[in-house]
């Protein structure tokens, strides 16, 4: 565990992505669930012990943030309208329950025992929505909750100003690869103008340790690396095949080792990278012609 902030805190140890919490005078308010069903349950347990759950914010629909929901039924979960959306659709890719247990005992056998645990529900995606943004108060913090898209659609950042911190999700990966498979990337860019603006001395990325605003233009530079890479096979009349069936320069777009137990990821997401850059670009251009 992480302190980030007089009263937040951030787990970067996990499988999947940094969950966060703030402990506030009336209790707490979470920023997406631990992955794994047991880091789920300690972690509800451990605050439960000690306050109520507030608040559990999603910034993003991927699986690493969401699952976790499963295991706080009766927390109250804000996200962007979009969320919804796109959160049925990532529920479904979880599969059967017997599915998720066969994938367990693979990947997590000490969670196995919690599928079917009488805690358990499938995860649960917003009761709490907002378009551009919204304001929660609890206690003696202010939470703005502001959707940023980039990364994915429904991307949100969190702004506690009495914490000087701001959580970004997925816009940010601090010194770890990062996951362009079905951004936007000019929505990317803006949203990280967008985080710099705020008064914020501490950045809590989605992956990879706590950061400052510097490192805003480092992950800038990594979109705009890939970018720029795929652009030029798109003008040459490149297909994405034919990109992936070269040797993909990564490492000239992204200096960073993938992070956080998703190294079985690493070749599937430069193909997923490639692809969907290429039809951005490509549907970009044809646009403006």
């Amino acid at each position: 565990m992480r302190r980030v902030g007089p009263h937040s805190f951030t787990e970067i140890y996990y499988a999947g992505c940094n969950p966060s919490f703030v402990e506030t005078s009336d209790g707490y308010v979470m920023i997406d669930t631990p992955q794994q069903p047991i880091d789920a349950v300690r972690w509800r347990e451990m605050l439960e012990e000690k306050a109520p759950i507030r608040y559990l914010i999603n910034t993003e629909p991927h699986g690493d943030h969401i699952s976790g929901n499963a295991y706080f039924p009766s927390v109250p979960v804000v996200g962007q309208v979009k969320l919804q959306e796109c959160f049925e659709r990532y529920l479904a890719q979880f599969g059967t329950m017997e599915e998720k247990r066969e994938r367990l005992k693979q990947m997590d056998p000490d969670s196995v025992f919690l599928l079917g645990h009488p805690d358990y529900t499938d995860p649960h995606g917003p009761t709490v929505t907002f378009t551009d943004g919204m304001t929660i108060n609890v206690g003696n913090h202010t939470f703005q909750i502001i959707h940023h898209p980039g990364h994915t659609a429904p991307q949100t950042s969190v702004y506690v100003p009495e914490e000087g911190v701001v959580f970004t999700g997925d816009n940010v990966f601090h010194k770890c690869r990062s996951w362009l498979q079905e951004c936007d990337p000019w929505e990317w860019l803006a949203a990280l103008k967008s985080i710099a603006a705020l008064d914020a001395e501490v950045i809590v990325p989605g992956h990879g340790e706590q950061c400052g605003k510097a490192y805003l233009k480092d992950q800038a530079q990594i979109v705009e690396n890939w970018v720029g890479y795929i652009d030029r096979f798109v003008d040459r009349g490149v297909s994405p095949d034919e990109i992936l069936r070269e040797k993909v320069a990564v490492t000239d777009q992204d200096p960073y080792p993938i992070g956080q137990r998703l190294f079985m990821h690493d070749e599937r997401l430069t193909g997923m990278i490639v692809n969907n850059l290429h039809r951005r670009i490509k549907e970009k251009k044809e646009a403006a012609a």
